[in-house]
């Protein structure tokens, strides 16, 4: 399943991929979920993020790799797939992209694909994860609006 967002910040493109960092990552954590973060090494090819997410008390670990980054002008962006993945998820690869549109203004774009162990359980977490990402949107608004 294909998830697809788009959110434009009025900052510059250097400003937006420097704030790709641990800090920002614990702020677009989910609402009512609790993140221990374990290892975080960054946005580049080769870092690995490992971290657990507790919702009504159920904790659930998360390990991810970044599969491939990018860096022009105009663009950068990094892939991270998972490697070990909660429940129910059984495939996961984001692919995070910063564009400069303007000079003070970034278009930064989710691309997800994701795969649950069945395809019922797919379709049920899609609006999950369409707010979560909806909930992105707002968070990059706020950070990056400047």
């Amino acid at each position: 399943m294909k998830i697809y967002f788009e959110t434009i910040v009025h900052s510059k493109l250097d400003h937006v991929v420097d704030s790709f960092d641990l800090e920002l990552f614990k702020t677009l954590s989910p609402p009512l979920t609790k993140m221990r973060i374990i290892q975080f090494d960054g946005c580049l090819k080769g870092d690995e993020v490992k971290f657990t997410m507790s919702f009504l008390g159920i904790e659930q670990y998360w390990h991810s790799l970044i599969l491939d980054d990018f860096k022009s002008a105009n663009e950068v962006y990094f892939i991270d797939v998972g490697k070990e993945l909660p429940w129910p998820f059984k495939a996961w690869h984001h692919k995070h992209i910063m564009r400069q549109e303007k000079e003070n203004q970034t278009v930064i774009i989710d691309e997800i694909e994701y795969e649950c162990n069945s395809e019922l359980l797919t379709l049920v977490f899609k609006p999950l994860l369409i707010g979560y990402f909806y909930y992105r949107k707002i968070i990059y608004k706020k950070v990056f609006n400047v």
